[in-house]
């Protein structure tokens, strides 16, 4: 892996530390990743203070990890080994001279705050939704804790324009300190395809969490009721097993023979998404949507929400609908369904994923911590 930018560097460059705070809770997912990929890429000193993980992409940094171990699995694991991370924080991050990047949002007041920060705002969905995030323990702890971060960051970064006017709407910040740095997709070659036992043929695929503003309950409803997708079954990989009202919700539609639910590492995803009929994206809003560019990339078409950053992402390669209307749900369904695996159209998709590469997301992280050096 080529690093980015080595021609340029000052010599003084500060090192970035990451924290390790989104590698303690994901084993997968779309954060871990992205930090992954630039990690990698940088050409100044990069490390994470990883404290006890579950993250299986941390293996990829080699020595880049520090004051890392593996997290015990057992109930109640991350509130009865919190004490032993932040012994990890109090002791691993650095106080002075380096350039200091939470992974996630936590209470300004665990970090040392004698180094610039740096904060990524992943989306501003809960601010935009809040009726849908009822828990007292959002509104208590990583909302709060985004703010405060953010109104003491020497930089915030947003992955879409549309997150960047959220940011700058709901937050106490000032324009001057927002970026906005574009994700990219994941980077397949070299990943072989391992099948997915069960999965029914022709098959429709969801990818990560089904949870509130994912809007999978009223696109499942769609789809009961699309005469286009009658015989189509549905993966969802990742997200967890479902739970109980899930079931019941599957069972009134009368869904419960089509839909399945699957964990899978990168070589099943890869399966996935060669074989299924489309990618179902239909988020109420996201800060920037990388399932739509892993889809694009191995031809598989897509359909995604016309809102927030996902027109940007998926550009004139996707299938858009009103991710609130079950007519456009139904009618998107019929379009995608009808997209095709054609030469021309597999080229149109993997163009749009190669529109936004991680050397050029890595670029763009390295000018911007350059702002921060000495």
């Amino acid at each position: 892996m080529c690093r980015v930018l080595s021609s340029v560097m000052s010599v003084t460059a500060r090192p970035v530390v990451y924290t390790g705070d989104i590698f303690r809770q994901q084993e997968r997912g779309g954060i871990t990743r992205v930090f992954v990929e630039i990690a990698r890429r940088l050409s100044r000193p990069v490390f994470v203070v990883a404290g006890l993980h579950r993250s299986c992409d941390l293996s990829e940094l080699k020595g880049r990890v520090r004051w890392a171990g593996p997290r015990p699995r057992f109930r109640g694991d991350r509130v009865l080994l919190a004490p032993l991370d932040r012994l990890v924080d109090a002791l691993g991050l650095p106080r002075r001279g380096a350039i200091l990047h939470p992974t996630y949002y936590r209470a300004p007041r665990s970090l040392p705050p004698g180094t610039p920060w740096v904060v990524t705002v992943h989306d501003m969905t809960h601010e935009r939704f809040p009726e849908l995030f009822p828990h007292r323990w959002w509104s208590r702890d990583p909302a709060r804790h985004k703010a405060a971060l953010c109104a003491r960051a020497a930089r915030i970064v947003c992955y879409s324009e549309s997150a960047r006017r959220d940011v700058i709407e709901r937050l106490p910040v000032a324009e001057a300190r927002v970026r906005v740095i574009p994700l990219a997709g994941r980077e397949w070659n070299g990943i072989p395809s391992a099948a997915i036992p069960g999965v029914q043929n022709p098959f429709a695929l969801w990818v990560g969490e089904r949870h509130t503003y994912k809007n999978w309950e009223r696109t499942l409803e769609a789809l009961a009721t699309s005469p286009a997708g009658r015989d189509l079954g549905v993966l969802c990989v990742g997200g967890g097993g479902f739970a109980p009202g899930e079931r019941a919700h599957l069972e009134r539609l009368g869904l419960s023979d089509r839909v399945i639910q699957r964990a899978a590492g990168d070589a099943e995803l890869k399966w996935a998404y060669e074989r299924a009929s489309a990618l179902l994206y239909t988020s109420l809003w996201e800060g920037f949507g990388l399932p739509v560019l892993e889809a694009l990339a191995l031809g598989c078409p897509v359909l995604c929400s016309d809102r927030a950053s996902l027109p940007i992402v998926g550009g004139d390669a996707a299938v858009y609908a009103d991710p609130t209307d079950l007519d456009a749900l139904r009618h998107g369904i019929a379009v995608v369904l009808a997209d095709d695996r054609s030469p021309n159209r597999v080229a149109a998709r993997r163009a749009q994923a190669a529109r936004f590469s991680w050397d050029a997301t890595a670029e763009a992280y390295e000018r911007l911590y350059q702002e921060l050096d000495p």
